[in-house]
């Protein structure tokens, strides 16, 4: 069939439409008073809920329209990788009650009792609008949340918990998943590291010492990353701590492993 220059013109939007999806806002209430906003982007054909958990302060600052302020962070940076795979993107924010002055949630929300019950809640949320099992991934910090409230939450769990760039060295900020109680972990748990990730307070020794610690998690991987590039700040996005230069090779491996698994 001959197309004329317009019919190429469609196919190539169609193309493009089903995988670049708009933000969208999905604001879910908590606590009392509390609610926490999440910008989703959901695919054709969705297959899973990948929940992203940014690392530092946790405030990625959405807006009302569903669009980030702050996409710096690795995972908040590549979610349309994840919607291109079939994976509806919900990058989470900080809760209301936590986002002033660019939040607190890492000195100690992160590890409290009432992130856990917003995470929870979330996934419930997650949970009855799309009908898909819900991943829980985080980044650097964003680990930190992931790790403590899959090691809490007794109903609405996640399906399973990707971590990448984990916390495993003591700092004043805290965060330590060597210091959880990882042996709680009773879901698929997947470890990312990159080998040369030169931030001090995620090595890739520690990154195989989580690993080894998840005993319970029913399936669990340890997956490293070599290449890239790094050209700022060792614990920030544009470094290995970031998979600088390999960001969509590494999502497409991490849902890989999400799908087989679920």
């Amino acid at each position: 069939m001959k197309l004329t220059f317009w019919g190429f013109i469609q196919i190539a939007v169609l193309s493009i439409s089903a995988v670049v999806q708009a933000d969208e806002l999905f604001e879910v209430p908590t606590r009392p008073g509390v609610t926490v906003r999440t910008s989703i982007i959901v695919p054709d054909k969705p297959k899973a809920v990948a929940v992203l958990f940014a690392g530092s302060h946790g405030t990625i600052k959405i807006r009302v329209d569903g669009t980030i302020a702050s996409q710096g962070n690795f995972l908040i940076a590549a979610r349309q990788q994840f919607a291109k795979r079939q994976v509806i993107a919900v990058a989470i924010d900080a809760p209301s009650d936590q986002i002033r002055d660019y939040g607190n949630m890492q000195y100690g929300f992160r590890e409290s009792s009432d992130h856990v019950t917003d995470i929870g809640l979330v996934i419930a949320a997650l949970k009855q609008r799309f009908q898909l099992p819900v991943w829980l991934v985080g980044t650097s910090r964003g680990t930190t949340s992931v790790a403590y409230a899959a090691s809490k939450l007794q109903k609405n769990k996640p399906h399973g918990i990707v971590l990448t760039s984990s916390m495993n060295v003591d700092s004043r900020k805290g965060g330590n998943l060597l210091r959880m109680e990882l042996a709680k972990i009773v879901v698929p748990a997947l470890v990312v590291h990159h080998k040369d990730d030169g931030c001090r307070v995620t090595t890739f020794l520690g990154a195989e010492q989580i690993t080894r610690r998840l005993v319970n998690a029913p399936v669990k991987k340890l997956m490293a990353f070599e290449g890239g590039k790094t050209v700022s700040d060792p614990c920030g996005p544009k470094a290995h701590h970031g998979y600088l230069g390999q960001r969509g090779k590494v999502v497409k491996e991490i849902v890989a492993w999400m799908l087989a698994h679920q």
